[in-house]
């Protein structure tokens, strides 16, 4: 009996590190998937959110009536483009328009000008913020006059949790624009 109380001793000593040996490749594995697929989100939401951003300049200065390039922007020197458009200020009344103002700027890492989502998840200017899968800054936006009424946007950002960018641009033609001012 002495004998065997021996060898289930023995076997518990060989046993246990095999056992630590497979719960940490395991620990390891499954950090590994779920690292690589909070990866593969924060670049979807990178992507999502750019193509968001040039959708909506995009859209705001199809309908603008004035846009106007500033370099300065409440006393720093802050690249801006601002958009006014005509925008319907009573839901229940199409003829009642208001004058809506965008402004639109780079936003880099040390200068998060209202980068954040608001608490009803709407975005202020420009965009993101509060992402569990990553924020998003727009690290490059540069916007120049290609015809009387036609602005060619180039917008970059960038993914704060895995360091990607996507680059996109696009020309946008605004058949409502009676002044472009500083391009």
């Amino acid at each position: 009996m002495n004998n065997q109380r021996g060898f289930v001793l023995i076997e518990f000593v060989i046993a246990l590190p095999l056992i630590i040996m497979l719960l940490y490749g395991l620990v390891q594995t499954t950090m590994t998937v779920f690292s690589t697929a909070k990866s593969q989100a924060a670049d979807y939401v990178l992507e999502v959110e750019a193509q968001d951003v040039l959708t909506r300049i995009t859209n705001e200065a199809r309908t603008a009536f004035y846009v106007k390039r500033e370099i300065t922007y409440s006393g720093q020197e802050i690249d801006t483009l601002v958009i006014k458009y005509h925008s319907i200020k009573d839901e229940n009344s199409s003829d009642v328009v208001d004058i809506a103002e965008r402004r639109v700027y780079k936003v880099s890492k040390s200068h998060k000008l209202n980068a954040k989502r608001t608490n009803d998840s709407s975005f202020l200017n420009p965009i993101t913020g509060g992402n569990f899968f990553g924020d998003t800054i727009i690290t490059f936006l540069k916007y120049k006059k290609l015809d009387e009424r036609v602005l060619h946007i180039e917008l970059e950002m960038e993914s704060l949790a895995t360091n990607k960018r996507i680059r996109l641009s696009t020309a946008v033609f605004m058949p409502a624009c009676e002044e472009m001012e500083g391009f």
